[in-house]
């Protein structure tokens, strides 16, 4: 995969990270195998705790080198220090890059021209050579690869790991660019083996991470016609998929759900028991607590002490695998989980890897049903005929489909104790636009509080505010860590206000676009704010990269956060990052969990109509009362881990999260994120009188 370098990596030989890390590896791997090393004399490095070759049978060898192998790729790969520019839109981290060929002629840098917009090198091999005969060592492993029984790859897929080296980070960079299907191959068989064989999640992770990031590379449809749907390779996006659901439920234990699961003393969020106690206890109106590092866990990966906290809530996941119109609704999760509707993506895994997740439906105070239509209707082409400009046919009807032949979807009115997440600025309409139908009185988790430009004809919002949830839209881990070192101080800021964007007129139910187009009207605030562009004291501009937008955030003391084609904008969640006091430009648009928050602590809000009021009250308090901007940018520093959604430990850059490098900028990210505060506020529209009917007898009957 194409990456960019952002610091110096530390690269780890296989040797040395045996020698550095043998005896916590022992240690997971004696757990692991639950066969510890017995009566074994082991000495110092370079395997020091690690169980010698002798005392276990072939596979059980092949279990603990496969491990400790995958250890190695996480603790020296290429992957550690770079940023992919498939993770899109992690433009602050691109914002460090060289600039493009475009300075050198002389003209004006454009959006186009940011390294997001760049052909990848790896794509075009991967569409004229997908099956890698060009290189003549991985035509050939892929043609015994596919050759043999199942059960025989992953011994293979080892042998060819150790034989060429892949067990080195600069090996791993090298083949990436030669044969990327190969590699996520190797890796899924890895993964697999880990899992359902060995049975450790923890060990299995750190195969799926690699695999993750280079499978995030590819869009599901070019993936699946690259692999020829597992026929040229033995993976396709629905593997890889049903592969990241697996782990993600194997991460929490086993058991039905709730008090009685058989958990893990960390999940896959870095959660244990006391920290979920703290999320099932809180009661609307509580204090938050305190911004304090969080106390050391002694305790790692392994079975959970007696005692777990009993849920606030119980969550059935709807699985894929068993609704044929879901696989296609919720599909290509490692490509759409880094955008910034990625929090599809992100809640689906959060609820699979909850303890309050129970399998059995009748259990359940709420059903989540998994989709990521933001995502991949923004990725044009993938529903055919399908776009942003109307209402999605195509996905309709599979809702449509998934709730007719669903068995928990008419226990009750409406659809009321099923959960959707709605990531886009279409909201509920685009990809479902007979919701009002099937599933009103569902509750939505949504960014959009409003209506979406292109959808002239709809003017009711998909959001109501007394049953759904707003929620911040998904930003990069590199993306919050680059924005908070970038962020100058306060009184170094050169800039007033800052924006960077395209104008945009209101939507066609307040007044006619085509009468609302320039800065003549008020209420088109873009092109109001972009008429400043020549003042001194602000940072506006259109059509740049992104690497301008993000300079101005981080060197601007307030941030003009302006209505766009819908209400909801990245830009007001990145502002908190970068230490910009944001200013809201749009009527409508409620910012995400002021149930329990002080947003206006921390956010000015501004009536769209009187932009030019509001700029010379900008610059009387700069002027006389400075000492506003620090305090309203000290309540952003306290709001904003709320607005952060940390990634699994599925992901690579899990890895970073716990080196310790997010927390000088969210110090209590494992119990102050987005996550948490979704959870808290479901656990207020649980009701025991959910369901039509029900009497004593021989149990609980609900219908």
């Amino acid at each position: 995969v194409s990456c960019f370098t952002l610091d110096v990596p530390t690269m780890i030989s296989h040797r040395q990270f045996r020698a550095q890390h043998g005896e916590q590896l022992g240690a997971e791997l004696g757990m692991m195998l639950d066969k510890p090393c017995r009566g074994a004399k082991v000495q110092g490095p370079p395997a020091a705790g690690l169980c010698p070759r002798r005392q276990l049978p072939r596979r059980r060898r092949f279990a603990l080198r496969a491990y400790s192998v995958a250890a190695t790729a996480v603790a020296g790969s290429w992957l550690s220090s770079a940023f992919c520019v498939s993770q899109l839109p992690s433009a602050s981290a691109q914002a460090l890059q060289a600039e493009p060929d475009a300075k050198t002629s002389g003209r004006k840098l454009t959006l186009q021209d940011d390294p997001a917009f760049q052909k990848k090198k790896y794509q075009r091999n991967v569409e004229e050579d997908p099956g890698c005969n060009r290189d003549p060592k991985w035509g050939k492993f892929r043609e015994y690869l596919m050759g043999m029984p199942e059960e025989a790859r992953v011994d293979l897929a080892y042998e060819t790991t150790m034989a060429w080296g892949l067990d080195n980070a600069t090996n791993v960079d090298e083949e990436a660019k030669v044969c990327l299907l190969g590699l996520i191959s190797l890796q899924y068989l890895f993964c697999k083996f880990l899992l359902e064989e060995v049975g450790s999640p923890e060990a299995a992770a750190n195969s799926f991470r690699l695999l993750d990031t280079q499978a995030g590379a590819l869009h599901p449809d070019l993936f699946d016609k690259a692999s020829m749907q597992g026929a040229l390779w033995p993976i396709d996006t629905s593997r890889i998929d049903a592969l990241r659901r697996s782990l993600l439920r194997a991460s929490v234990g086993g058991g039905t759900g709730g008090p009685d699961r058989r958990r893990r003393a960390l999940g896959a969020y870095g959660l244990h028991d006391d920290d979920w106690r703290s999320v099932w206890s809180w009661q609307p109106g509580q204090a938050l607590g305190t911004n304090a590092a969080p106390p050391p866990v002694k305790a790692g990966f392994s079975a959970a002490s007696p005692g777990a906290p009993k849920p606030s809530f119980r969550i059935y996941v709807y699985e894929p695998e068993n609704h044929p119109g879901l696989e296609q609704l919720a599909r290509g999760a490692a490509f759409c989980k880094n955008n910034q509707w990625g929090m599809e993506i992100a809640l689906h895994d959060w609820f699979l890897s909850c303890p309050c997740r129970t399998d059995k439906p009748d259990k359940a105070d709420f059903f989540f049903v998994p989709h990521y239509t933001a995502c991949l209707i923004n990725h044009a082409d993938t529903f055919l005929g399908c776009d942003t400009k109307d209402g999605c046919e195509p996905t309709t009807a599979l809702f449509e489909k998934v709730l007719n032949e669903s068995t928990f979807y008419h226990r009750t009115n409406g659809g009321r104790d099923h959960i959707f997440v709605w990531g886009s600025g279409m909201g509920a309409d685009g990809p479902f636009s007979t919701w009002r139908k099937w599933i009103p009185n569902a509750i939505f988790l949504m960014t959009e509080t409003e209506l979406w430009n292109p959808y002239h004809n709809i003017t009711m919002p998909s959001f109501t505010p007394h049953k759904d949830i707003v929620i911040p839209g998904k930003l990069g881990l590199e993306d919050m860590k680059s924005l908070s070192k970038l962020a100058m101080p306060i009184e170094e800021r050169p800039f007033l206000g800052h924006f960077v964007g395209w104008p945009r007129p209101p939507h066609a139910s307040v007044m006619r676009p085509e009468d609302c187009m320039n800065s003549s009207c008020p209420l088109n605030v873009r092109s109001v704010l972009l008429a400043m562009k020549e003042e001194a004291d602000m940072h506006v501009d259109v059509d740049v990269p992104y690497k301008e937008s993000f300079l101005g955030l981080t060197s601007s003391q307030f941030c003009f956060v302006p209505r766009g084609k819908s209400a909801w904008s990245s830009r007001f969640f990145q502002t908190f990052y970068a230490g910009c006091v944001p200013v809201l430009l749009n009527d409508l648009y409620e910012p995400p969990f002021g149930e329990f928050t002080s947003i206006s602590k921390a956010v000015i809000k501004w009536p769209m109509a009187s932009v030019k009021e509001l700029v010379a009250y900008l610059r009387k308090i700069q002027a006389e009362y400075p000492e506003v901007i620090y305090a309203m940018q000290e309540a952003g520093e306290e709001l904003r881990c709320w607005y952060a959604w940390p990634p699994s430990f599925a992901e690579w850059s899990w890895i970073e999260l716990n080196k310790g490098n997010f927390n000088s900028t969210c110090a209590n990210w494992h119990t102050r994120n987005a996550f948490v505060a979704v959870t808290k506020l479901l656990s207020t529209k649980v009701t025991t009188s959910r369901h039509r009917f029900y009497w004593p007898g021989d149990g609980l009957h609900a219908v």
